[in-house]
């Protein structure tokens, strides 16, 4: 192909996006060694040589072997400072902020740079710091945390291609912040346009927080079941200021500058400003400082006169992007936002004509002979082949990224992007109108975005719609043998799902940020989509945060273990839940309850339900999962009080694992205790903090010294647990790859 006339006419149309594509191979090849990225940067470029010219050749070689070193050597200081860092005792460390801190003065996240130059993830309390404020605190370092469970985001990963080496843990006190003059004012700016787009609105309002999700980019904490909609819409792309947004923003700033006159010498600085000036109020994420870069190559074709290409504009950026620093390139986003424009660029003719008929002329009808009403539906059938054919190319180079990062395919997209695009258009332009007249007259802006939110209505209504379509989306990596994954979480949260394909159970929900942030995407990747509850005791670390977990999943019934809490997610549950339609049973009223894939969960224990005024560690439902042949113990949190009670009623407790949690103030899994169940193995969690979550590493080794296999979480992570064809138990640690298989006995 390259050597053939269509080949090299294309290669010489558009010599940066070729040039972009040999720097991306050399850089590829360079994650794995950097000898074989050079050589790939001289292969090709002697392919170049040969087919295209010596400077083209000479060119490739000499900008991919530039991206390897450069890429190279920025894994090398990284790694450098990782080592160093994490040989630090910590201490006092000071830095300048990159970005604007996320959280809240409770607890604050920033990357920041240190004065010696290394880029650290800072964790910190108090004053949250802006983009360019100083910081100053006392603290040590950690190590990046990867992924623990299935399915989980890899924030390591991500954090390693940002540069980051290492987790800065400021302590609770001498922490400081010094903001500038101009940091402290671009602040104040942002912070005013972001009040501006939603005035009039209720601040926590779905409508509000839609505006402000697709208008700058700011993600709902708290609204799982709306970023779902959107998800599976295919449409979530609205909720991150990308390539859509700048260029929603150049189209609207152009038409203005044509209806007010100005000449195109004059509007293309104008837009290039309005652009980055957007970009920069939305935060300069990275995909939308690419965006402003791209648009400024693309329309500095017309200042030199150039025919402006798009191919070329996105082989520009990126090209220069790689040169900087190639290990954006192992980004999901960067993937994504370059190849859906790589795709649009290449293909946007081929979907057209696809669709062609749709935008036909009736035949005998001249367009010249034409009625008004005639023409205008003959610009609207075009409008539609051509939105339908760029709609379809966007899906088609989107879909591998999605599927290969996210296990989602949503072909509904394809049509979802007929109104929903239209809507973010109209929704992003009348934001913009009511952040101009805030300035001016906030009543008048007020009303303006009060219109606004009833098109925000409008796109939920748009990504609901479509999301519910049967077969617009599906996830590629479904889990469809029975299984039990007992999550690794934090601070002592606990949660567990059973699952058999077409029904799961939810054995506790973590905590709020657990579930949120660990749990749900988790079980989306997997494709497990739960409809049961079972919670051991109401404690705010097992509840998901109460109404969360029914907005997020279709739970249709819970078996809650005691009728009264002073807990405010449980009285969420006792209270909310029957409103959603989820049926609530009461632990002391059932022997025992069906479980998918054939199992049965027997209630070993229940507590007493109207002891409230006791700590919830002590009102712990104790149950044992009974499946093919196989009996798992879950005692969550119980202690030594709770274990010699159940001792007391004289049952059988045997079981062949204990899944075990960490009571509050008390010992757990005593020797009289792990007599009774005999296990093979104990599931044990670990927490760093606070102290109590922390698995004794004593106890880990007298339990294996009495030959039980004795998994620390805080080592293996995740648990799963299945069931082979020899109808062994097979526990899989997420974290370390364990295996260990159990033999019936």
């Amino acid at each position: 192909m390259w050597n053939s006339p269509s080949g090299r006419a294309f290669f010489r149309r558009h010599p940066l996006f070729v040039a972009a594509l040999v720097v991306a191979a050399s850089v590829l090849l360079a994650r794995w060694h950097g000898v074989a990225g050079i050589a790939v940067a001289i292969l090709l470029g002697l392919a170049g040589l040969r087919w295209l010219g010596k400077m083209t050749g000479l060119a490739w070689v000499l900008c991919g072997s530039v991206a390897v070193g450069v890429f190279t050597v920025r894994h090398a200081i990284r790694d450098a400072d990782e080592r160093n860092l994490l040989g630090n005792a910590g201490g006092a460390m000071a830095g300048r902020v990159l970005k604007d801190a996320k959280g809240s003065e409770a607890f604050w996240q920033a990357p920041v740079t240190l004065e010696d130059g290394s880029k650290v993830w800072w964790e910190g309390r108090g004053e949250m710091p802006v983009s360019g404020a100083r910081v100053r605190g006392r603290g040590n370092f950690g190590p990046l945390q990867g992924a623990r469970n299935p399915g989980e985001f890899d924030q390591a990963e991500w954090l390693r291609g940002q540069g980051v080496a290492a987790i800065f843990h400021a302590g609770w006190l001498d922490g400081e912040v010094t903001t500038g003059k101009w940091p402290a004012l671009g602040a104040d700016v942002r912070r005013g346009f972001r009040t501006a787009v939603t005035a009039g609105l209720t601040s926590d309002s779905e409508e509000a927080v839609v505006i402000r999700a697709v208008v700058i980019g700011e993600q709902p904490p708290d609204a799982e079941e709306l970023i779902a909609a959107f998800r599976n819409s295919g449409t979530l792309h609205a909720f991150s200021v990308s390539g859509l947004h700048v260029s929603m923003v150049g189209l609207l700033a152009w038409l203005v500058l044509r209806s007010l006159g100005v000449r195109r010498r004059w509007s293309i600085p104008l837009l290039l400003a309005l652009i980055f000036g957007y970009s920069w109020l939305t935060g300069n994420s990275a995909p939308a400082v690419r965006s402003a870069w791209m648009a400024a190559v693309f329309l500095g074709a017309f200042v030199t006169r150039r025919r402006p290409d798009l191919l070329n504009a996105l082989g520009a950026v990126l090209l220069a992007a790689l040169l900087w620093d190639g290990r954006l390139l192992f980004q999901p986003g960067v993937q994504l936002s370059y190849g859906v424009v790589a795709a649009i660029a290449i293909g946007a003719g081929w979907g057209t004509r696809l669709f062609s008929g749709i935008s036909q002329p009736e035949l005998y009808l001249p367009t010249t002979l034409m009625n008004w009403r005639q023409r205008q539906w003959l610009c609207f059938r075009r409008w539609i082949a051509q939105s339908l054919g760029v709609s379809l190319v966007a899906a088609i180079g989107s879909t591998p990224f999605t599927a290969f990062h996210f296990g989602l395919v949503t072909p509904v997209s394809v049509f979802a992007g007929l109104i929903f695009l239209p809507l973010v258009f109209v929704l992003l332009s009348v934001a913009l109108l009511g952040a101009a007249l805030h300035a001016v007259s906030p009543t008048a802006a007020g009303l303006v975005n009060r219109m606004n939110g009833i098109v925000a209505n409008g796109c939920v209504l748009t990504a609901r719609s479509f999301a519910a379509i049967p077969g617009g989306h599906f996830q590629l990596q479904q889990e469809s043998s029975p299984f039990l994954l007992i999550y690794d979480l934090e601070h002592g949260a606990a949660a567990a799902v059973f699952s058999a394909g077409d029904s799961s159970v939810l054995l506790d929900c973590g905590d709020r940020y657990g579930f949120r942030r660990r749990v749900v995407p988790s079980l989306r990747r997997l494709g497990v989509v739960p409809d049961a509850a079972v919670l051991s005791h109401p404690d705010g670390g097992h509840l998901g945060g109460g109404n969360r977990v029914w907005e997020t999943f279709p739970i249709r019934q819970a078996l809650l273990p005691v009728e009264r809490s002073r807990s405010p997610a449980f009285r969420a549950w006792l209270r909310e839940a029957p409103q959603a339609g989820v049926r609530l049973f009461q632990a002391g009223n059932h022997v025992e309850l069906p479980m998918p894939d054939g199992a049965r969960l027997e209630i070993v224990h229940a507590p007493d339900p109207h002891s409230q005024n006791a700590m919830a560690d002590d009102r712990v439902l104790i149950s044992r999962l009974h499946w093919r042949g196989w009996k798992l113990l879950f005692t969550s949190d119980a202690g030594l009080g709770t274990e010699m009670e159940l001792l007391d009623t004289g049952r059988d407790i045997s079981a062949d694992v204990i899944i075990a949690g960490r009571h509050e103030g008390d010992a757990t899994l005593s020797d009289r205790f792990l007599d009774a169940v005999n296990p093979q193995a104990i599931v044990a969690s670990h927490s760093d903090f606070p102290p109590e979550e922390v698995l004794n590493p004593q106890a880990v080794a007298y339990w294996r010294s009495r030959g039980i296999h004795a998994i620390h979480q805080g080592q293996a992570g995740g648990v799963t647990l299945r069931v082979d064809e020899a109808g062994n138990l097979r526990l899989e640690g997420f974290a370390d790859k364990s295996v260990r298989i159990l033999k019936p006995r």
